[in-house]
């Protein structure tokens, strides 16, 4: 069973080596106490082997020393760790290190190491206190890397930053959130997802691992996936943003900054109307199309239009006209939109369909 690691800042400390301060070798090389220090290798001893999320200091609330060695981990990960030379053997007292059965460091008077790049499931750090041609007693301390659940907002499907959500209308989004070590069948699962918006409400599901979330400024607040916008700016450009992070069953939260995030804009939007010509009429070749702009929240505006986008380009103009000349008989289209200055478009684009003669 893996442990719950809800916590932000934890040591653990494990104290105290095996052996005696004096050592013996004997032929095989096995170390063994000595009750004759003249016949005895002396030998630097570890005391202790820290795992720190902040402090290794014994009066801080936050140190714990003696737990357990099997501890529930996220990574990169820094480790510190503390030795005693009682026959000053070493001067000054080294240490080296190594990650599961991979090699020791060289010899360095550092007593931290951040461990990164592991996979998932149970590993082991040991450090060795001493110095070249006599090394110290190794002290080792397991540890299981738990990796962050995942979420993902997979509706709306507009990029993030280019949706506009008109007064009164309403907003649906939808979010999956998945957890390394149940992908990968070594157990684990999506015990919450929470979403908030603009860091002021939010909403918690449970299981099944994906959650829908709706918002809007007129709906009916007593639906469990309602949130009010009633701490939200109304119209005026704004932009709010919607965050979503989750929590998986062995109690690691994904954080809020790396979960992901949709960005849209709250806007009274502006509209366009078309003045000339109307639907349906008949023009010569040559001929002037006219619009007018209008934006609830006072901005100037720039015009995204195409006569014919099956033909042509789109393109931006400040004018609420445009000259054509020399177009040919048929069937024609043109349509156009608004941009305010916040870069909010109209919802919509309003369209005209006419004949040239």
């Amino acid at each position: 069973m893996k442990l719950c690691a809800c916590f932000l800042i934890i040591t653990v400390a494990l104290t105290g080596c095996e052996g005696s301060d004096v050592v013996g070798v004997d032929a095989a090389g096995h170390r063994r106490p000595s009750r004759r220090p003249e016949e005895a290798t002396m030998l630097p001893m570890c005391s202790s082997l820290y795992r720190v999320d902040g402090t290794n200091d014994p009066t801080s609330p936050n140190y714990n020393p003696g737990v357990v060695d099997t501890a529930l981990m996220h990574v990169p990960h820094t480790f510190a760790w503390s030795g005693r030379d009682p026959h000053g053997l070493c001067d000054p007292l080294l240490y080296r290190h190594r990650v599961d059965q991979g090699a020791l460091s060289d010899w360095a008077p550092d007593t931290t190491g951040v461990v990164d790049g592991l996979t998932d499931g149970g590993h082991e750090i040991a450090v060795q206190p001493g110095c070249p041609g006599t090394p110290g007693i190794e002290k080792s301390f397991g540890f299981v890397v738990n990796f962050d659940p995942d979420s993902e907002i997979i509706d709306p499907a507009e990029p993030s930053g280019t949706l506009t959500v008109a007064d009164g209308d309403t907003l649906w989004v939808r979010v999956v959130a998945r957890d390394k070590e149940e992908i990968e069948g070594v157990g684990g699962g999506i015990a919450q997802i929470v979403m908030v918006m603009d860091n002021i409400d939010a909403l918690t599901f449970v299981p099944p691992d994906a959650a829908e979330w709706w918002w809007s400024s007129n709906a009916d607040s007593a639906s469990g996936h309602y949130i009010a916008s009633s701490n939200s700016p109304q119209g005026g450009n704004a932009p709010h943003m919607i965050r979503a992070y989750a929590l998986d069953l062995d109690g690691r939260w994904e954080t809020p900054d790396s979960g992901d995030a949709f960005m849209f804009w709250y806007n009274f939007p502006p509209t366009v109307t078309i003045t000339f010509p109307s639907e349906g009429d008949t023009l010569g070749s040559d001929f002037t199309i006219q619009w007018e702009g209008d934006d609830p929240d006072g901005d100037e505006l720039l015009f995204q239009y195409v006569l014919d986008p099956w033909l042509h380009a789109y393109e931006l103009t400040e004018a609420s006209e445009m000259l054509y000349e020399d177009i040919e008989p048929g069937a024609h289209e043109f349509r156009v939109r608004a941009q305010d200055q916040s870069g909010c478009w109209s919802t919509s684009w309003s369209i005209v369909t006419f004949y040239v003669e």
